[in-house]
């Protein structure tokens, strides 16, 4: 009995390290994170002259502590817009911005596009005016394969661009 006691405290003692490291992992990270900085933004937003009166917005939802999925989600989303529809971006008929639901003045986005979790999503706008949008939730079933998930970002946005 004496050794069962002893090897369930080491058991227990293992999970509380375990948890204590994975809390400071946590903070550490949080602690890390910078918000994008405006002058970064600004660099590839196109001028307001240069906006369309139609476009398609590639919005991607986060909050504030993001796990290497949703950083994945992201990242080859962005690639994708940025590097195969460089024109459709310059031009205005595209654009990406990143929103962070946790921030008060954006958490009207949970119930306008009726978000669960990280989310990339599509609105197609014309005379200012949302006229569709489009939750892509196959990107956390896809995130696994990089080019398979890359594909799917890319059908989907052009799809929307066609409707311009």
């Amino acid at each position: 009995m004496n050794r069962r006691n002893t090897l369930t405290g080491v058991l227990l003692a293992f999970v509380a390290v375990s948890f204590g490291f994975l809390a400071l992992r946590s903070l550490k990270a949080a602690k890390s994170w910078r918000a994008p900085q405006t002058a970064q933004a600004a660099s590839i937003a196109p001028d307001i002259e240069k906006r369309a009166a139609s476009k398609v917005i590639a919005y991607y939802f986060h909050v504030t502590v993001r796990c290497a999925t949703c950083r994945a989600i992201e990242a080859y989303s962005k690639q994708v817009i940025h590097e195969r529809f460089a024109k459709e971006l310059t031009s205005g008929q595209l654009e990406w911005r990143l929103v962070n639901v946790q921030l008060p003045e954006n958490r009207h986005f949970i119930n306008d596009y009726q978000l669960f979790t990280k989310s990339l999503v599509l609105v197609r706008e014309a005379g200012g005016r949302q006229k569709e949008f489009k939750v892509l939730n196959d990107t956390w079933e896809l995130v696994g394969d990089k080019v398979a998930m890359q594909r799917y970002v890319e059908k989907e946005v052009r799809e929307y661009l066609r409707k311009l």
